[in-house]
């Protein structure tokens, strides 16, 4: 009824402007008294008054029999008369002689549809015949409506429809076809229909009907379903087949299938599958997947499926996890590993994973493998781990690590950043830390940082420093910064300094910053 209102509204929004053009003019022509005729009809259909639609739709087909609307009106009369109680048999009658009537009406598939329905009821009801007029054998009927009426009866629990089914895919040659009985044999039970879709998988000459049958076993299940997709998974010779094989095993659920799936891991040489079977791994959450998931770390092949291992685990989130991934990132001879063994503990966001993390910066003897801990501290938003990072940032001797910290403590939320920045500037060991820090205040979203910088200007003596500050005055482009920099252009300052706030003004470019750059010009800044 949806589809059927959608599509009306349209006709019907058409109709209101025809009948309101109409309203102007007198005498309606025949065409135009047809179509208010059939729109107001309708209007009771969408208003769900239906004695009032069926007398209007009646009128309709006395007065208009000949009209473009004709079959539209014939269709909902029949539907009028369901609604309104009468038999289902009369029902029946009235859409078989629509449809006898109106073949090519873009309303027949919806009345064989209806037919499909009322049969199958009237068949429950004990009529058998009308199950035999819903097989959908008749020559004119076209395929959908066929796989309909299969669908209907074998919903009846009719012990031929699994015997239809298989004939019907046996005689087609249309893929499409033969795809969709392959989904409604998933939803029989049957041995026979398992012993089909086990064959189709096999043998039928089209990709996706095979992956079909491959994915309708995994939802049928059971051994025998399981045997076919690990035969598929062990034997196929076609990539993508073992690729859905291998992701249908997994969905069973089957802790039977996890050795398998572990040993893909471990020994494939397609990276693809590889990497599958590790994620699909990562998806069976018992202690025999995270046995396999570790092995993989330890024993695979292929670099990519131990890296896949890795953020399986990551997203396992539980003890054992953290206790592998630190365990990788910290002896794994390979720095891309244990980067990624880093980042995945990042995501965990739990107090283990965060000591981790830390424990990791102190102590992994890879350069990646310390920056991807020290950002993925800083994604956890944690409170512990933000200390760390400032920590590291105000004491570390290397100018990387203490960079990385800073530019990760900037990127965490919920701290004074440019409290913690101020603290670095004065604090920190590294001088590029420092200077670093001072580009920080000066990116700050807000007006904050400018007094900060500003009294950086007027106190700091080292030279490079300050001139590190009144760069990033004149990064924040905001005539709050102005004063200062007029004040660092000033004739008692040194000379780099004096062009340094020149160009920060000039950074700034307003109207402001360009009066004080005429003021200098013209001799008037600060003597």
């Amino acid at each position: 009824m949806q589809r059927h209102a959608m599509r009306s509204a349209v006709i019907t929004a058409g109709a209101i402007l025809l009948l309101f053009a109409g309203a102007l003019r007198s005498p309606l022509g025949a065409q135009e008294k047809a179509s208010a005729a059939y729109e107001k009809a309708y209007g009771y259909i969408l208003d769900e008054r239906w004695t009032d639609a069926q007398k209007a739709l009646g009128e309709f087909l006395r007065s208009y029999p000949k009209s473009t609307y004709a079959d539209a009106a014939q269709y909902w009369h029949c539907y009028t008369r369901e609604k309104l109680g009468e038999s289902a048999e009369e029902v029946y009658r009235c859409f078989k002689e629509f449809i006898s009537a109106y073949p090519k009406s873009k309303w027949a598939d919806d009345a064989k549809n209806n037919l499909i329905t009322l049969g199958t009821k009237l068949a429950k009801e004990g009529k058998p015949e009308y199950a035999a007029s819903i097989k959908g054998s008749d020559s004119d009927e076209d395929d959908d409506v066929k796989l309909a009426a299969l669908n209907a009866l074998g919903n009846m629990g009719s012990t031929e429809a699994t015997s239809t089914l298989v004939r019907l895919y046996d005689q087609t040659s249309d893929d499409r076809m033969r795809e969709k009985i392959v989904y409604i044999l998933a939803n029989n039970e049957s041995d026979d229909a398992l012993k089909k879709l086990a064959e189709i998988a096999g043998k039928d000459r089209a990709l996706p009907v095979r992956k079909a049958a491959i994915n309708a076993l995994s939802n049928h299940g059971g051994k025998e379903a399981e045997s076919v997709l690990i035969d598929i998974l062990k034997n196929g010779k076609d990539t993508e087949m073992r690729s859905t094989a291998l992701y249908a095993l997994a969905n069973t659920g089957s802790a039977s299938s996890i050795p398998l799936l572990g040993e893909i891991a471990r020994t494939e040489t397609d990276k693809g599958l590889a990497q599958a079977a590790a994620y699909a791994l990562g998806n069976m959450e018992n202690t025999q997947s995270t046995d396999e998931l570790r092995r993989t770390l330890k024993e695979g092949r292929l670099k990519e499926a131990r890296v896949a291992a890795m953020y399986a685990l990551g997203n396992r989130g539980d003890a054992a996890a953290v206790s592998i991934l630190k365990e990788a990132a910290l002896t794994d001879a390979s720095e891309d590993l244990g980067t990624a063994a880093a980042y995945s503990l990042g995501n965990l966001h739990d107090a283990q994973a965060i000591e981790a993390l830390k424990e990791i910066v102190a102590k992994s003897a890879f350069p990646k493998t310390q920056e991807a801990a020290i950002y993925s501290l800083g994604n956890t938003g944690d409170a512990s781990a933000r200390e760390f990072l400032l920590h590291t940032a105000l004491t570390s001797t290397d100018d990387r690590i203490g960079k990385t910290a800073l530019y990760a403590l900037c990127n965490s939320e919920g701290h004074d950043r440019a409290k913690n920045m101020l603290e670095i500037v004065k604090n920190a060991r590294s001088r590029d830390v420092r200077k670093q820090a001072l580009f920080q205040i000066g990116n700050g979203e807000d007006a904050e940082g400018i007094p900060i910088l500003g009294k950086i200007i007027r106190e700091e003596k080292d030279p490079e420093m300050l001139v590190g500050a009144i760069y990033a005055l004149g990064g924040t482009q905001n005539d709050d910064a102005v004063p200062f920099l007029v004040e660092a252009a000033g004739k008692d300052r040194d000379k780099k300094v004096r062009s340094a706030a020149v160009n920060a003004l000039g950074q700034i470019g307003t109207a402001k910053a360009r009066a004080a750059l005429l003021d200098i010009l013209q001799g008037k800044g600060k003597e």
